[in-house]
């Protein structure tokens, strides 16, 4: 019971934190905004307009990070739970721009010659090589030419 508190805690905390950092960068936008109306420009003072940008930018990261590791556990760990097995998590950065999926592991697929393969029946046995072949073909990993061959090739027998 505590450890969904415990989680539910961290996904408010997580969500919050997110939200601050959405405010951040609109306070940061209207910043650069003053500073270019009351100096000569953005163009004299860019050097050290970036500098700070970067500067605050590498000093946020830093602190989101050190939080991260010292309340959270590792990301390995945090997939390994229920909640997490056999779905696939997408990871959004920059609003969108920089994403990555991390998928479910696939099961294996029997081999050749299996004690499951030799008791199913010719119909049943070609239907599973029909969705097999077209798994592949779903992936790229055959051409149209070679799929099909391999599906004429089963269907005849």
């Amino acid at each position: 019971m505590s450890i969904r508190k415990k989680d539910k805690d961290g996904v408010f905390k997580n969500i919050f934190v997110a939200y601050f950092i959405l405010l951040l960068h609109v306070f940061l936008l209207a910043g650069i905004g003053l500073t270019t109306l009351l100096f000569r420009g953005i163009y004299h003072y860019l050097p050290w307009i970036m500098g700070g940008i970067a500067i605050l930018v590498l000093s946020i990261v830093w602190i989101i990070y050190a939080r991260m590791k010292a309340t959270s556990s590792s990301l390995g760990q945090m997939l390994g739970t229920p909640e997490f097995q056999d779905r696939a998590v997408e990871i959004r950065l920059l609003g969108g721009l920089a994403t990555f999926e991390i998928k479910a592991k696939e099961p294996a697929l029997l081999p050749p010659y299996s004690e499951a393969q030799l008791i199913e029946s010719a119909s049943d046995q070609a239907e599973r090589r029909l969705l097999e072949l077209n798994g592949l073909y779903e992936k790229d990993l055959i051409s149209k030419k070679e799929f099909e061959n391999v599906r004429q090739r089963i269907i005849q027998g």
